[in-house]
């Protein structure tokens, strides 16, 4: 596996790009206030005074955010520090009550961590043709800071819902946040996207958050310039509010084209912050951007410095759950896998999950590794869910799959009752015997059909004999129809064989 990425220039300019990630902690209450934390309810049902910022409340830190945040440090590699401070990050919006946010500026709960990535790398291919994968490239992208801050609410802009105004819900407000700052250590937008599943699969491993990107809980800013290779960083702009992965490599290479259409042109960049339109592939600036100057910072007055002791460190550490690249490397030496199957399976921690409680039910690892990578994966990304949203469970899976290891099934066939499990559930044996799908053994009828076949195709006979051994695939083909894909293609290829060779 390589470890010296090639540096990628675009018009002959290095992209420098940092990543700002904004994640909902799974928690059932808010930062500073008891307001449950809920999705999809009734606009402004879930509020609390303090989120109003009524007179007279006074914000109060929910524990439970702090051992989120630790276990975020210790996945990162990363200092957890002994003191973090709260500050007041002032600016007015509809949808920020107070007119500021509590956030962390100077001393955050976690700062200088790491996280190693692996980029893939196509390594070519004739016009139109997929080219073959190379090894990855390892890459360590450095982590600035992670600190806590409250969520603001959202504005509504929708003229169906609120005509020509704004709707304010306040659902939103006060929703506890971990901003993940990265060093400005990427170099394309396919570098982000790995650092980014990266980051969200840790998050989701050790139950920090959901990181569910429809419900707005894994958000992204990108922070983006361009300098000659070698020289200082250029005036860089960031992208805000990314929500899908395609986006964030899309916005990304959208900007690099601007920035560099700006500099070829003779002109400067100038710091601002951009919206990407997806329709038209274009970033375009939304305002100057501001500094920290402008926000006012100061150390909030109605709460304490946070205090982390070791024994509150050790505590999380000795519940850690085991981390995506660890899980990897088990499948690798426990089952035999390849380290791409392994590190495809462990990406998606319910992907992981499921293969080894199908394991549990059926003890072939590469069997089940196959069928989850190929059809589990498949079946979901047509269907644009989660794992969660199939009907798939350990059980029907590892029955399905020793059907088809066993010959009662054809692979054929076992898609097709896969398609049913996977939409409705179910019993795969009893699928199979609904829809008459059981494979046909009996080596004698598949040889009976073998003969008929064969007759009826003199010349694809004479041809084989003659050398030409595609001919076997049409004839495989004639057995495998006249059986209804009932038979054993392996069964069929191998008597095919032996009477075509038969003098």
């Amino acid at each position: 596996m390589s470890d010296e990425p090639k540096v990628e220039l675009y018009l002959g300019y290095e992209s420098v790009i940092g990543l700002e990630v904004h994640t909902h902690l799974r928690t059932d209450s808010k930062l500073f206030s008891p307001a449950p934390v809920r999705y999809g309810d009734e606009p402004n049902c879930n509020t609390h005074p303090i989120d109003l910022a009524l007179p007279g409340v006074l914000p109060v830190l929910n524990r439970a955010v702090i051992d989120l945040a630790i276990r975020v440090g210790l996945a990162t590699n990363s200092t957890i520090n002994e003191r973090s401070v709260f500050s007041r990050k002032n600016y007015f919006y509809p949808d920020l009550p107070k007119g500021y946010q509590i956030s962390q500026y100077e001393e955050p709960t976690v700062s200088d961590g790491w996280l190693e990535i692996e980029v893939p790398v196509a390594t070519g291919g004739r016009k139109g043709k997929k080219g073959k994968q190379a090894e990855p490239i390892k890459k360590r992208v450095g982590i600035t800071r992670a600190h806590l801050e409250e969520d603001a609410g959202k504005s509504i802009h929708d003229s169906a819902l609120a005509g020509s105004g704004t709707l304010v819900d306040l659902n939103r407000s006060g929703v506890p946040l971990l901003e993940i700052v990265s060093e400005p250590d990427l170099r394309s937008a396919a570098e982000a996207s790995a650092y980014l599943r990266k980051l969200r699969a840790i998050l989701r491993y050790i139950g920090v958050s959901d990181a569910d990107m429809e419900k707005g809980q894994f958000r992204c800013d990108a922070n983006v310039s361009l300098r000659r290779p070698g020289d200082e960083l250029g005036t860089r702009t960031e992208i805000k509010n990314l929500n899908s992965f395609a986006f964030v490599e899309a916005a990304i290479n959208a900007e690099i084209e601007r920035q560099a259409e700006v500099l070829d042109d003779g002109g400067e960049v100038v710091q601002a912050t951009m919206a990407f339109d997806s329709n038209s592939n274009r970033t375009s600036v939304m305002r100057l951007k501001e500094n920290a100057d402008d926000y006012r910072y100061f150390d909030d007055p109605d709460l304490i410095p946070l205090q982390i002791t070791e024994a509150d460190v050790e505590a999380v550490r000795a519940v850690l759950p085991e981390l995506p690249d660890a899980k990897r490397d088990r499948f690798v030496g426990d089952f035999g896998l390849s380290r791409m199957d392994a590190t495809t399976l462990t990406a998606n921690l319910v992907l992981a999950q499921l293969f080894e409680a199908t394991l549990e039910v059926y003890n072939q690892p590469k069997s089940i590794a196959n069928w989850i990578q190929r059809d589990v994966l498949q079946f979901v990304r047509d269907k644009d869910i989660e794992i969660e949203a199939t009907e798939l469970t350990p059980a029907n899976l590892a029955s399905l799959v020793e059907l088809v290891d066993t010959g009662r099934l054809t692979v054929k066939n076992g898609r097709e009752v896969f398609l049913v499990l996977a939409e409705s559930g179910g019993d795969p044996a009893q699928i199979m015997a609904e829809r008459s799908l059981e494979a046909v053994q009996d080596t004698g009828l598949i040889e009976g059909v073998a003969k008929e076949v064969l007759a009826n195709n003199p010349d694809s006979v004479t041809a084989y004999r003659e050398g030409d051994g595609k001919v076997l695939n049409f004839l495989m083909g004639q057995v495998m129809k006249a059986t209804k894909g009932k038979a054993s293609p392996a069964d069929v290829k191998r008597i095919l064989e032996s009477e075509l060779q038969a003098s």
